[in-house]
This record gives structure tokens, sequence and C-alpha cells, in this order.
């Protein structure tokens, strides 16, 4: 595990608890890798607990946090509810934060009756969820200290299609590691990725990267990324750029996804890489970031990009909308409708004035340093636990 630095304030003494699945490649779980190593680093005594099995990201937790993986069956792991509950016990935490669904609802569901204070992490509009998990939602409310959502939207689920009670919920924005992405250097990568191509005329094309990062799954609708670029490579306005895509992530819909920019023609225009670790000098070679998905809690990448000065073009998706830079007439990006036309169009809009692309990026980096950062993130949920331990 590494080590995220020393404590940078007194030794509090307090412990908490985070629980979930696993810590897989995902948004949730960065952001919690994220702010356990912050609670670490402020000196509390901070304890991970993984229910199946301790997943990719464990690696990346600071040293003194202390890792138990209780190596939950498929299903109804009736044994987990003794193992669950003799861990936290042992523990006796100021609090258990418990995130995304399976940990949420086995947490709660093993304290319930116990002294131990629950707050419940949700980070997305679960609309997937079937009657009888809403119901369990419900029920599990009755014993649950505070439930956080990442954003307005995922609140205003909870509120009015969960139906749980207003008092009970805590609106958390998302925060991330601004300073470690505004100093990323993108130019040897944006040579690597520029290329040459030239016009009918024989003239160099001028280059411009559209970037986007996450997992390669459905709910981020890589489709409707591609049909957007294929709108662009095709425009006629546009034909003195030389117009690149470079995706980033892997998932379960990556050969459909190459596929469908095999069937457009567009293989010379887009770029996949894979998993990488140099997200912040990736970020900063993107001239822009985009996201084109159906839903989104509060996206840690569209917080990240603004940070390194990248603006962002993103669908208005559950939470996306409170993660673009914002101040009066000043914005990092745009929000747009779920369309591939509205999604070429945003970035159009910025393919052709430059001067807009920088000027937004520029904001962007300073609202982000200001505003995004995970400490404010962290001082809210430790304010919250310390509500809970008076």
């Amino acid at each position: 595990m590494t080590d995220a630095g020393k404590p940078i304030s007194n030794v509090s003494g307090k412990t908490i608890t985070f629980t979930i699945e696993a810590l897989t490649v995902g948004g949730a779980e960065r952001m919690l890798v994220a702010m356990a190593n912050e609670f670490a680093r402020l000196g509390w005594r901070v304890h991970m607990v993984c229910l199946t099995r301790a997943g990719e990201l464990a690696g990346e937790l600071h040293e003194d946090i202390s890792v138990h993986v209780l190596d939950k069956q498929p299903g109804l792991d009736f044994k987990l509810y003794l193992r669950l509950y003799r861990c936290i016990k042992a523990i006796d935490p100021v609090c258990v934060n418990s995130h995304l669904w399976v940990a949420n609802t086995w947490t709660r569901a093993v304290l319930f009756f116990s002294r131990f204070k629950v707050v419940a992490t949700e980070h997305s509009r679960d609309t997937w969820k079937p009657s009888h998990y809403r119901m369990i939602d419900k029920l599990l409310a009755l014993r649950t200290a505070a439930l956080v959502t990442v954003s307005g939207d995922t609140a205003e689920f909870y509120r009015k299609d969960i139906g749980l009670d207003d008092a009970l919920i805590r609106v958390i924005n998302n925060g991330v590691d601004t300073v470690r992405y505004a100093n990323g250097s993108g130019e040897a990568l944006k040579a690597e990725w520029q290329g040459k191509a030239l016009d009918a005329d024989g003239q160099l094309r001028e280059p411009i990267i559209l970037g986007t990062v996450g997992r390669l799954v459905t709910a981020k609708n890589h489709t409707r990324l591609i049909d957007a670029l294929h709108r662009l490579v095709n425009d006629a306005e546009l034909q003195s750029w030389n117009i690149k895509l470079v995706i980033v992530g892997e998932g379960a819909e990556r050969a459909a996804i190459a596929e469908y920019v095999n069937l457009l023609g567009l293989d010379d225009q887009v770029i996949f890489t894979g998993t990488r670790h140099d997200i912040p000098d990736v970020l900063a070679a993107f001239d822009l970031f985009v996201l084109s998905s159906d839903r989104e809690g509060h996206p840690l990448t569209a917080l990240e990009a603004q940070a390194a000065a990248t603006p962002v073009v993103l669908t208005d998706a559950g939470g996306s909308c409170e993660a673009i830079a914002k101040l009066g007439d000043q914005c990092g990006g745009v929000l747009v409708e779920r369309s591939a036309e509205a999604v070429a169009q945003g970035i159009r809009e910025m393919i052709l004035d430059s001067d807009l692309r920088l000027q937004r990026g520029a904001f962007a980096r300073t609202f982000a340093l200001a505003n995004f950062d995970k400490r404010q993130m962290v001082e809210r949920y430790a304010s919250l636990f310390d509500s809970l331990s008076q």
C-alpha cells in the first residue's frame, strides 16, 4: 500500500469504518479510497471492510489503514451476518460509513439492532432498483443515521422515488485531488496522439484531441460519443481540423464499441488506450473532455479534467450538472442533451472558437482548485461523523 503522506493535523484518536463490496475499479471506489486516505492523513484510525474481496484499488490505500476482507459468498451469505458484526464490534468505530447497494444493505441489516450508527452513501440515481429493493431501502432507513448522496439529483431520487424523509438526507458532492490533476503534463501524450494529417489541398490539418476516461459500460453510452464524432468528421466547416478521440479505460463494451467505430469508418480517428495510471497527464493532453453518459452520480473524471484546465462537454445525466464549474457568466464547459447531435454541437462550438475553449479551461482550473478539492468533501463527512459521536 502506498503512503499518502504524514498526518496534516493533530491525531484525532477517532475511529471510522468504511464498508464496501470490494475496491474494484470504479468512480465510487476511487472516491472512497481517496476519502479513506485523507482521513488517515488527518489522524483518524481508519478501517476498510471489503465484504467480498479487497479489489484492485486496495493497493492505493494509506499504509496505516487496516483492511478487513470478509469473503462474502454470492447471494444470501447468512454467515456474513456474524462475521461483519464481530468485525465492527472489534473495531468499535464512531460510526460506519457504507457505500453502494451491497454494502449499504448488508451493513445496515447486520447493525440494525446494534448500538452502531450507520451513514449510507449513495452514488447515483439508482433507477434500476426493483420495487422490493426500494422497500428494503425504506425499511433500512429506519436505522440509518444519515443518507449521504453525492449530488442533488441523487438526493431527489431518494426523496421522491424511494420516499425517504428529507431530514435523513445530506448532499456531499465528490471531491478530487485537484492539485495533482492541475500539475499534469500532457505535451508528450499530445504529440503521440495527434499524428499528422493533410487536407485535400495538401495543407497540414489543425489537431484537436477529444478524450473520455471511464469504464466501457453501457451506462456511459460510448456509442453516442462515436455518433457525435462521426458528425464532426463529416462537418464541412471542420475539414481543416484533424479530430482525434482518445478513449481511456476498459470494460465489457470495449469490443462492441470498437466494432461500431469500424462500422462507421472511424478507425483512424479513434484511439483506445486501455487502462492507464497517468491520468493527470492524460487529461492535460486532451483539448476537450467528453462524457456521453445516460447515468452519472457526480462524475469524478469531469472534476479532474477541469482541474487539469480541460473544458468539458457532459450530457445531462444525473448529477453531471453539478460537476461543471460555473460562476456568473463563466463556466468550465457545457451541459447538453443526451443525443449525438447535442454532444457534437457542444464540441463543435469549442473547436471553432479556440479562445472560448482556452477561457473555459482556465476558469475550470481556477474554480476546481477552489471548489472541487477532496478536502472539502472530507471536512463535510468528518463534521457529520463528529455530530453522530456526540
